[in-house]
């Protein structure tokens, strides 16, 4: 008799990219340039934004969404 059955490995669980929530990786928070949304970033990513902030620069930094909605607009012309 054979039987059968549901295994689901879905191994690691990793947090590619920034995100609403601090996590082990993304634990530091940054704010976007455009919507002022709070989100949470690795290290590196934080230290491109500090740097241009203590250079004089502006914010650097944009979400996600607001990413998106840039080059949308840039590629319409």
């Amino acid at each position: 008799m054979t039987t059968l059955g549901i295994n689901i490995d879905p191994g690691p669980q990793t947090t590619a990219g920034p995100g609403s929530f601090a996590t082990e990786r993304n634990e530091h928070e940054v704010r976007c340039a455009m919507c002022a949304r709070s989100v949470y970033v690795d290290e590196a990513t934080f230290r491109f934004a500090n740097e241009a902030i203590t250079s004089g620069l502006d914010n650097p930094y944009r979400c996600e969404i607001c990413a998106e909605e840039y080059d949308d607009l840039a590629q319409e012309g």
